[in-house]
Formats: C-alpha cells, sequence, structure tokens
C-alpha cells in the first residue's frame, strides 16, 4: 500500500525471538486505537487546531473545500494519514456538494467523479464515506468505488453510517485494506458525550485489542482529545494511525501464519527422528 507507516519493530522482535524457540509464541499486540477526524477542509482554524492535536491521528477531507488542500499539506508534513472523505447519497437526501456519489450514477459516471475527487487529494492514502446511508446499502456502486481503491492503491473505511451497509464487505472480497467505524465520538456536541464515548472506545479496544473512532473539528471534540490522548500510553494503548493499523493487521496475520507452519514442523521433527532411528 502506498506511503503506509513503517512496520512495528516490536513485531519482528517477535518473529527473531520466535526463530529460536521450539515453540513459537505467540504474537502479542497492545490494544490499539485508531481515530479518524472527518469533514476537514471547510473550516481553516478549526483544521489546523484538529491537525496540530499530538499523536498519529486520521484526517478525512471533504474534496474541493476552501481549506483541502494547504490542510492536508499540513496534516501530511506532520506524519497525519490524508484520506477522502468521499460524499456520497443518504436516504435523507440531504445534500452533499460537489463530488457526490450516487446510486443512479452509471459505472462510468461513479468512477470518473470519485478519481476527480481522488486527484483534489494527490496526498490520499484511502478514503471513508461522508454520509452514505443510501449509496453503501447499493453493492453495484460500492463494487465500483472498491475497483477505483484497488487502482489507485487505497484502503476503505466504513464510516458505517448505517446497519445496512455492505461497503466493508465489498472491499474485503476484492482483497482492500479495509477497517470498519466502532464509535461515533461526537454526534452530541457535549463534553459529557464525547468523554462518555471515548471511555465506551478505551473499554472496546481493551476487550477486542482495537477500537476505531470517527469523530469532528468540533471545539469541544478538539479541546477534550488534546487532553484525553497523552492518557492513552498511561492506559497501555497505542494510538495508531488507520494505515498504520491496518499495515501491523497484515504483519500479524504473515506472523501467525509463519508461527503456525513452524509449530507443525517442529511437532514432526520428534516423529521423523523415531522413524529414522527404527528404521536403522
Amino acid at each position: 500500500m502506498r506511503n503506509l507507516s513503517k512496520r512495528l519493530t516490536s513485531l519482528f522482535l517477535c518473529f527473531w525471538c520466535s526463530w529460536g524457540s521450539s515453540a513459537p509464541s505467540p504474537v502479542e499486540v497492545p490494544p490499539r486505537i485508531v481515530i479518524v477526524i472527518d469533514d476537514i477542509g471547510q473550516s481553516l482554524e478549526y483544521g489546523r487546531a484538529a491537525i496540530e492535536l499530538p499523536g498519529p491521528l486520521t484526517f478525512a477531507f471533504l474534496p474541493y473545500t476552501p481549506h483541502a488542500t494547504v490542510l492536508s499539506q499540513l496534516a501530511e508534513a506532520t506524519g497525519k494519514d490524508v484520506i477522502l472523505h468521499a460524499p456520497m447519497a443518504n436516504i435523507a437526501g440531504i445534500p452533499i456538494g460537489k463530488g457526490g456519489l450516487y446510486p443512479h450514477q452509471s459505472e462510468s459516471e461513479l468512477k470518473n467523479e470519485l478519481k476527480k475527487s481522488l486527484d483534489s487529494l494527490p496526498l490520499v492514502l484511502g478514503l471513508n464515506n461522508h454520509m452514505g446511508s443510501l449509496l453503501t446499502q447499493n453493492e453495484q456502486s460500492m463494487r465500483w468505488v472498491m475497483e477505483v481503491a484497488a487502482e489507485r492503491d487505497l484502503f476503505f473505511l466504513d464510516s458505517r453510517t448505517t446497519p445496512n451497509s455492505v461497503a466493508f464487505r465489498m472491499a474485503q472480497k476484492q482483497g482492500i485494506p479495509s477497517l470498519t467505524r466502532d464509535i461515533f465520538l461526537d454526534h452530541e456536541i457535549t463534553y459529557e458525550f464525547v468523554d462518555q464515548q471515548f471511555s465506551k472506545a478505551i473499554e472496546l479496544a481493551q476487550e477486542k485489542g482495537h477500537a476505531i473512532i470517527i469523530g469532528h473539528p468540533y471545539p469541544v471534540t478538539i479541546d477534550y482529545l488534546a487532553t484525553a490522548l497523552p492518557r492513552l500510553d498511561e492506559l497501555g494503548i497505542q494510538l495508531v494511525a488507520a494505515s498504520a493499523f491496518l499495515q501491523q493487521q497484515s504483519d500479524i496475520k504473515a506472523l501467525q501464519e509463519w508461527s503456525s507452519d513452524v509449530s507443525l514442523q517442529t511437532e514432526a521433527e520428534p516423529a521423523q527422528a523415531l522413524s529414522s532411528t527404527v528404521t536403522h
């Protein structure tokens, strides 16, 4: 995947530690949280404040917005992930602006519109859906989206604006590196609600190993994260960008497969030795 973060040194240490052992130990990774901030590009002030938050966050840019170019350059320069926040048709019929993707579009219309949005943000590593409660239920449309993602070597994040979304399934089916949102951080714009949702994300990460959060550049969200993010390290939780998370997942899978192969080989060696002894 283009411009993905380097593989974690700790994973390779696990590999080498296992190399000399008769029974490879399982890959151990700390709980991880991915935080994606949507709707970047409309406000220079709020966008800059969000990008200045500490740590490897991921920023989803609306295409053709007034400050998308300068803010995406700032984000990339400070080591953040840049992705396209692709406008997609919603059930309520709310206008989605320039670059919108709709179920009535033909294959060429949808793909060309998406490609133009991607071309407007040349630093993108992936994309997610802006709104999209209608389009993400459409298998054909999402298949075309994933074909463009594959062509551009991009990952896909399903914002999951509807429980009926097929986007993640279509991405997986077509081999696109993909993830799906677990927690919306701030659909109620109060400190108390943001705190409640962030606490849920921490619990989820500790329970299942990771949590994918989506928030927005609201002042309350930015202020909350400015104080909350440094606490993650104290809790033993790793903050990772979306691209790094996907690379880690790929590394973990490869190491698990290697560990399984070594275990099978190790189990076979005593039997082979015994057979050789009996033969001779």
